[in-house]
């Protein structure tokens, strides 16, 4: 029969945390989106920030019924049912497809940010809404296929138990493909290298780089304001620029403080996988699961502390939501009171 994995603390990580963590992320990642596609705010570096949102959204969303089902309300102490095991298996799989992507997107970010920057004049010939949306799809496209095998790693077959006094279970009998065989190995080098290692170089080179071409610019723009003896000479676009940049930077960075642990477990593992044993592997994993889907919530509140236009934007959005309800619910009100009336 198929059982479910058996976590330390399963219930306080993925049956508390998780599941109100998930909620935060998927309704605050929505708000990004719904700001984004606003036509004030287009622009390919928020063409990003909204296939980021889909993407971190999509994470809590898959995994959202499976713990609650399963460890909120601690269903994991018992055997799979049938079809549920099918989607116990499928949803890791889709959430380790968006969590690489959601990587690969805040790469892109750091690489098209750093460019901007360094190369005022060419970097925005390049860096188009019509690159990112481009950019977007090879990203999901070859996250999707890097990981597509693992929807046919195991066997899924019904079984009817009768358990007396006229109840009968549906569960679940699975067993391996040879698809795990074929690739599993090569599935460990592409995760190592191509969704850990170089994203994490890369990310941290960018960052280094970015941080001090920005920490250059302001010095030289403080020496040439202290020339010219005002503060306000400076350009509105050259504050967006520098604002944008540094919500790039924080963003990045908060994406490596829970990326590095990330892949230096998964390199353990690789190298030496008997260097953890499975109970503190599964510890470990449930601990690092919560930690990314925070920094998926994160960035919400990054976009709402470093940029004033989103802040306008929601503002506006929150507000009109607002007076839509005001009226339906006075027109309710006014419905009711004519109705009493009649009668």
């Amino acid at each position: 029969f198929c059982n479910p994995y058996v976590y330390k603390e399963a219930f306080v990580f993925y049956g508390i945390l998780y599941p109100i963590v998930a909620i935060l992320t998927v309704v605050t990642n929505i708000l990004v989106v719904g700001v984004f596609l606003k036509q004030k705010m287009k622009s390919p570096t928020t063409t990003l920030l909204i296939g980021l949102a889909i993407g971190d959204a999509g994470v809590g969303a898959v995994t959202l019924p499976l713990h609650i089902y399963y460890h909120s309300l601690q269903n994991y102490r018992f055997t799979l049912e049938y079809p549920g095991c099918i989607f116990y298996h499928v949803a890791p799989v889709i959430s380790t497809i968006l969590h690489t992507v959601s990587v690969w997107v805040t790469t892109v970010l750091g690489v098209q940010r750093y460019l901007v920057v360094s190369h005022p004049f060419k970097g925005p010939k390049y860096c188009t809404i019509r690159a990112s949306v481009i950019v977007l799809v090879y990203i999901y496209v070859f996250a999707t296929a890097m990981y597509f095998p693992q929807f046919f790693y195991l066997n899924f077959r019904e079984i009817v138990v009768n358990g007396g006094n006229g109840i009968v279970y549906q569960v679940c009998e699975c067993w391996a493909t040879d698809v795990p065989a074929v690739y599993e190995g090569k599935l460990k080098i592409l995760k190592l290298s191509l969704a850990k290692l170089i994203p994490c170089i890369i990310l941290a080179i960018t960052t280094i780089l970015l941080v001090r071409k920005l920490d250059k610019e302001a010095r030289q723009s403080g020496s040439l304001h202290a020339e010219r003896q005002s503060v306000n000479r400076e350009t509105r676009e050259a504050r967006l620029i520098r604002r944008t940049s540094l919500m790039i930077v924080v963003i990045v960075v908060t994406c490596l403080v829970v990326e590095v642990p990330n892949g230096l477990r998964y390199l353990t593992r690789t190298i030496n996988p008997e260097a953890l044993d499975p109970e503190t592997d599964l510890f470990l994993v449930a601990i690092l699961n919560v930690c990314t889907l925070l920094n998926f919530h994160i960035n919400f509140w990054i976009y709402i502390c470093l940029s004033q236009e989103f802040r306008k934007t929601l503002r506006s959005i929150v507000c009109r939501w607002n007076k839509k309800y005001q009226k339906v619910h006075l027109m309710s009100q006014s419905s009711m009171r004519t109705t009493s009336d009649n009668l």
